[in-house]
């Protein structure tokens, strides 16, 4: 009994899990022989290990891929064909191969060369009758089952070995079920022992027709009833069958029963005495023929039924929808469908010419013919009304059918009866939308209102108040329908879609929606009356919106591309197309219905569907993927016999010759749901970076490859997106081409040096008697060409001088880059910068100087200022412009940009007049005139550009080169005068003096200093004209650093903000960071901290906290680790980062610093300690409730007591906190004291 218990409860788990099958929505897809089929009749079909169909007809065999059959046929003449078309059975057969039995033998199919090994055993062999049926026992071996009784087969290099066993009787059947061979005999079942001897199992007293068996259970079959057994082969079911059976199966749960003229039974195994339901109608389920042969469940849900016209395929995950085709019923019909309704036993459905009715449970349609096209259907007050384009008509039961009586209901505008869009029934009254009207009736159909509203064609009911839509479009919303009196609506106005048409509404729980023509869906909040638009760009399959169904947290909504499913939730939608059973993209205006079971109606243009929307419309299994085949040359070269397929630890590979390397990789990805919406992605490694994806396409080329290594990789999607868990790969090859491959350069070589002997061995020979001549010849010869090689040297030496002093030249003239250019390509092209500084050096009364001056003496006199100059710019990357009579001019920040250049040229100019002081100190005395410099500088943008065809200059144009020109004619003999620009970037490093303003034209009034020397405390002398390396650290830090340390705060706080943990914290949030980093900042400048300290201060607070990102005890040391790692890579140099470091660690509580700096830091991390009251009281409580957030205390009377003994045993260090903040701290540790004290009591 405990097997029939375990039988029992395996059946219900599988028809639980299968419960939510509709067989109602079933749809099949149907292949015949203009598909690919070899013949009509489908007698067995069989799936292989990797995943591949196999049918059997009778007429044939053909291998199915979900995309194209493979048909194999008998051929007498080749003897790798299938041994006969009419095959009995199909088994597997080792690992990847199949094994054919027929009446002739057995047939062993290769999947390689895919061809057969054949066994004629039946052909021309009386001795063993009929072959009737086989069963694989081992590896290489079966067992026959024939009219003359059963015999074993073992196939061993190419031969068949017959063995008779020791049963009499003639087997019409065996099969193997639970390791063990069962027989069939007329009417009775044996059981095969291991020593060749049997015992009857199962006796009966009529013939066993046939027998099917699961994993499960065992069917048997006779002429009008089905018996079944379990795994112990107890009796558990007895279903009559009158139709004849031709296959049976369990599929989830439910027993699938092929008969020979009523389709398909399905019997609920979970039901104590299950009625079958009948898929058999041709019409509705797309069925072949109701006479089904055999019935298969692929590994991948999909049910197969062979016929007798060919196969139906069947996928039980995609029965949500039912499609539903009136013409088919009702011939009258034109298949466009506006409208529904449904009672107990009558579904109505309306359509442009017409009513259609069905009587629910049976086949009997009837047809009513309608003038126009029934917009909506309804029942009030017991009378069936329909709304068409010419007003309102009552549909009665006379005389065993249905008529159409004349107009019940006047509706008219203008003598002519308008268009009704539809019925609505609400607190007894009868709400009718059309054309032209908004129309209330009573429960006797009296007319109590009328209000004159365009397109009135939808309405909902929200907090039991109904809302309409109409045009121009808004929201309506009618109020008082019971006081005819009092009744009025109002409109809420929707300004940006008021000019489209509203076409539906609906109401959720906390929602109104709206569809419009061409406009999407609106989304209507009437708790605050906003509104959110969804639209294509959202996900929708197109914005018209023809019906609006809501079902528990989804709408369900059709559409002008299709069906579409909102999550309202999520807010994505999952769109429905033809694949997916839809009666076609274009749905209908107002053709919505929803009936007693929770089944959603949808019409449109070619007739409607029925919508399960419990039902998820989803193939969760995976398909399966395989490299197949690759083509070079138009043969498939993954075969046994291929010359180009190696194995490699068990892998292919593949080695392709590089001339003309095209081939074509063939993929197999296989699922039968939807195959060719089948998702493939490949690819191919060392040539193709990133994945390439595309839907059916399952052949993938490729060319011209280079030589070397690739690996192609595949995977495969069904057409639900669920993919293959691994992929597929194989190792392709392109080999080098021959004359670089090893033996031909080695072959090469040796032909090279063979001949160079030849030939120099035959030279040997033929000049031995010309030896002396030859000499004399050469001698002189020799003489000759060292000669003309002493000339050729001599003028190339001369080109190459002639080449460098022209180099020269031009690299003295242009910049290097600029030179480079013009040589490369012939031109330059014009720059801007922002940032450039220009300086101007003039020396005084030139004129006046060098009236006692001869022209060479001049010359050489300026060209021993300028050169000296030259190099000075050369060293401090300041480009040298040209010079003009006495003046030089120079430019810093081209044409390599860089932010130092205001102070590279001061430096300059201090270089500059340090040599002309040099040169005079020189002069002293001699009475030789002395020369005094000016210099003027000025920052800002300007252009650099090459001007010239053949004399090329290198200049620059901006207002900034007019100003430095104004600043050097302003400054005094020996001076420096800056602009006011230039000021700002270098007043950290030098002492300047004010001189006022300078009016500019076209630029009003500017500064201008001189800049007297460098800052004492940043040069290595006393007159301040050369720099220390804490100038040039100063300097790095001020351009560098502090843009990295920016760089760094906004990172990382970003970072704080974004993490889940952090930002929530109610006191140690990211607020308390920046907090800190403020009063760091003002406290270190108020303590007197370089630039420096107070950077490095205020990056620590941006790190002390930062350890709660880990955890929240102990989160000192995690931010001096954090800082420690994040520092270095924004330009921190080891010696900050550690004196952060000890800033981190000195906050942590009880606080102890060890050096101003960490003063400072302990300081402004507990600054708000002595703030005022409002402030305190504000940080404080959002201390304490963080804390009884993380459970350290339990409720905010515990955190005074807590305060008082922090706040006594705290103290200040800054000189500047003891003096702002301290009093303000023992103000705030009265209060609480006082606090926790209470009123005093007199």
């Amino acid at each position: 009994m405990l097997y029939r218990y375990a039988f029992f409860l395996l059946v219900f788990v599988n028809a639980t899990s299968s419960k939510a099958i509709n067989f109602d929505l079933l749809k099949s897809n149907k292949y015949t022989i203009d598909d690919g089929l070899p013949q009509s009749f489908v007698e067995q079909v069989h799936q292989d290990q990797k995943g591949f169909l196999w049918i059997a007809t009778q007429d044939g065999v053909t291998r199915f891929d979900g995309y194209d059959f493979e048909n194999f046929f008998s051929n007498p003449f080749d003897s790798s064909s299938i041994l006969s078309n009419y095959i009995i059975e199909i088994n597997d057969w080792g690992k990847d191969s199949l094994c054919f039995t027929s009446a002739l033998g057995i047939s062993i199919f290769d999947p390689v060369a895919k061809t057969f090994n054949n066994y004629p055993i039946g052909l021309n062999n009386k001795s063993i009758g009929k072959i009737t049926s086989s069963s694989i026992i081992t590896k290489d071996s079966l067992v026959l089952s024939c009219t003359n009784g059963l015999y074993g087969i073992k196939l061993t290099n190419q031969e068949a070995t017959v063995t008779p066993l020791k049963f009499a009787h003639s087997v019409t059947k065996s099969f193997l079920f639970k390791d063990q061979l069962f027989l069939v005999s007329d009417s009775s079942i044996y059981r095969l022992n291991d020593k060749n001897s049997y015992e009857t199992i199962l006796q009966f007293d009529q013939p066993i027709l046939n027998v099917f068996r699961d994993e499960i259970s065992v069917n048997i079959a006779f002429p009008e009833k089905l018996i079944q057994y379990d795994e112990r082969l107890q009796k558990t079911s007895t279903f009559s069958i009158a139709e004849g059976i031709n296959d049976c199966a369990l599929i989830s749960g439910n027993l699938w029963v092929a008969t020979k003229s009523n389709g398909v039974l399905i019997y609920d195994l979970y039901e104590k005495n299950p009625i079958p339901w009948n898929l058999g109608d041709q019409k509705k389920h797309n069925l072949l023929s109701t006479n089904i042969r055999c019935i298969f469940e692929d590994c991948f849900g999909v049910i197969w039924l062979g016929t007798d016209k060919g196969i139906n395929k069947i996928d039980p995950s995609k029965n949500q929808f039912l499609k539903f085709k009136p013409s088919l019923y009702s011939s009258q019909s034109r298949n466009n469908c506006w409208s529904f309704f449904e009672n107990d036993s009558i579904l109505f459905s309306g359509y442009d010419n017409g009513i259609q009715i069905h009587y629910k449970g049976t086949k009997k349609y009837e047809w009513v013919n309608v003038e126009g096209p029934v917009l909506d259907i309804t029942e009030f007050e017991k009378k069936i009304l329909i709304g068409t384009g010419k007003g309102v008509f009552a549909l009665n039961y006379k005389d065993s059918c249905f008529v159409l009586d004349s107009t019940k209901i006047d509706v008219s505008v203008k003598e002519k009866q308008d268009i009704i869009f539809k019925f609505f029934s609400f607190e007894g009254k009868l709400l009718i939308g059309s054309l032209n009207f908004l129309s209330v009736y009573n429960d006797s159909l009296e007319l109590e209102n009328r209000w004159q509203i365009k397109n009135v064609r939808d309405f909902t009911v929200f907090n039991n108040q109904v809302f309409f839509t109409a045009y121009p479009t808004g929201l309506y919303a009618l109020s008082k329908l019971t006081i005819p009196t009092q009744s009025t609506f109002t409109r809420i106005p929707l300004p940006e879609v008021e000019h489209l048409l509203g076409l539906s509404i609906a109401a959720s729980e906390h929602h109104v929606w709206i569809g419009l023509y061409g406009g999407g869906l609106i989304q209507f909040d009437p708790s605050n009356s906003t509104t959110q638009h969804y639209s294509t760009k959202d996900g929708l399959p197109n914005n018209t919106i023809y019906g609006i169904v809501p079902h528990m947290n989804t709408l369900w909504l059709s559409t002008n591309g299709g069906l579409s499913r909102l999550d309202l939730g999520k807010e994505t939608f999952e769109n429905f197309n033809t694949e997916d059973g839809i009666q076609s993209l274009e749905f209908n205006s107002g053709a919505k219905y929803v009936n007693q079971e929770g089944q959603i109606y949808m019409g449109g243009i070619n007739g409607y569907n029925i919508i399960n929307p419990k039902k998820e419309n989803k193939n969760k299994i995976a398909p399966k993927v395989y490299i197949s085949s690759i083509y070079y040359k138009g043969k498939d070269i993954l075969t046994k016999e291929s010359k180009y397929l190696t194995k490699i630890n068990g892998d292919d590979e593949v080695s392709i010759p590089h001339f003309r390397n095209n081939f074509i990789i063939k993929v197999d990805g296989l699922h039968y749901s939807s195959p060719t919406e089948n998702l493939f992605k490949t690819q191919l490694e060392g040539w193709q970076q990133d994945w390439s994806y595309s839907k059916g396409k399952r052949t993938f080329k490729f060319s011209n490859l280079n030589y070397g290594d690739y690996v192609f990789r595949v995977n495969v999607a069904n057409s639900d997106g669920v993919w293959n868990y691994s992929e597929q790969k194989i190792k392709i090859t392109i080999k080098p081409p021959f004359y670089l491959t090893w033996w031909f350069i080695a072959l090469m070589i040796l032909v090279v040096g063979g001949l160079s002997l030849y030939l120099v061995y035959s030279r040997i020979n033929r000049s031995k008697f010309q030896r002396e001549i030859l000499e004399e010849k050469v001698r002189i010869r020799t003489r000759e060409v060292e000669k003309q090689k002493r000339k050729l040297e001599d003028q190339n030496k001369v080109l190459e001088e002639e080449k460098n002093k022209e180099e020269e030249v031009l690299l003295n003239v242009l910049p290097r880059e600029t030179a480079r250019e013009l040589v490369s390509t012939g031109k330059s092209t014009p720059r801007s910068y922002k940032m450039a500084t220009v300086m101007f050096a003039d020396f005084k009364n030139f004129t006046k100087i060098t009236e006692n001056y001869g022209p060479k003496e001049l010359v050489s006199e300026l060209d021993d200022s300028f050169a000296q100059f030259d190099d000075i710019v050369g060293k401090l990357n300041i480009e040298k412009i040209k010079t003009s009579g006495d003046a030089y001019m120079c430019v810093g920040g081209i044409p390599i940009r860089n932010k130092t250049n205001p102070v590279d040229c001061v430096l300059a100019a201090f270089q500059f007049q340090k040599y002309m002081r040099q040169k005079r100190d020189v002069r002293e005395g001699t009475g030789r005139p002395q020369w005094h410099l000016r210099i003027g500088l000025h920052t800002g943008g300007l252009i650099a550009g090459v001007v010239g065809k053949k004399k090329f200059l290198y200049d620059v144009w901006g207002d900034t080169v007019n100003t430095a020109a104004r600043m050097e004619t302003s400054a005094e003999e020996g001076r420096i005068n800056i602009s006011g620009a230039t000021y700002e970037f270098i007043k950290p490093y030098f002492d300047c003096e004010y001189r006022g303003k300078l009016p500019v034209k076209n630029k009003g009034a500017i500064d201008m200093y001189y800049v007297n020397r460098i800052k004492s405390d940043l040069c290595k002398d006393e007159i301040g004209e050369t720099p220390n390396r804490k100038f040039f650290e100063l300097l790095n830090f001020n351009v560098y650093t502090q843009q990295n340390f920016i760089n760094v705060k906004d990172y990382f706080i970003d970072k704080l903000e974004k993490d889940e943990f952090v930002s929530k914290l109610k006191y140690h949030g990211p607020h308390h960071t920046l907090d800190v980093m403020e009063a760091a900042e003002r406290i270190g400048r108020a303590e007197g901290l370089s630039e420096e300290d107070v950077m490095l201060v205020k990056a620590a607070a941006l790190f002390h906290d930062s350890g709660f990102l880990n955890k929240y005890q102990d989160n000192e040391s995690e931010g001096a680790k954090l800082a420690k790692r994040e520092l270095p890579r924004y330009g921190f140099t080891e010696t900050q980062v550690q004196r952060i470091e000890g800033m981190i660690l000195a906050t942590k509580i009880p606080q102890n610093p060890q050096n101003h700096l960490e003063e400072v830091l302990c300081d402004a991390d507990l600054d708000y300690l002595g703030r005022e009251k409002e402030e305190f009281d504000r940080i404080s409580n959002s201390l304490a409730q963080e804390l009884i957030d993380m459970k350290i205390i339990h409720s905010m009377s515990a955190w005074d007591p807590i305060q008082v003994k922090f706040l006594e045993m705290h103290h200040y260090y800054t000189k500047t906190c003891i003096t702002l903040r301290r009093p303000g701290k023992i103000e705030r540790l009265r209060e609480i004291r006082d606090r926790l004290q209470g009123p005093n009591e007199e």
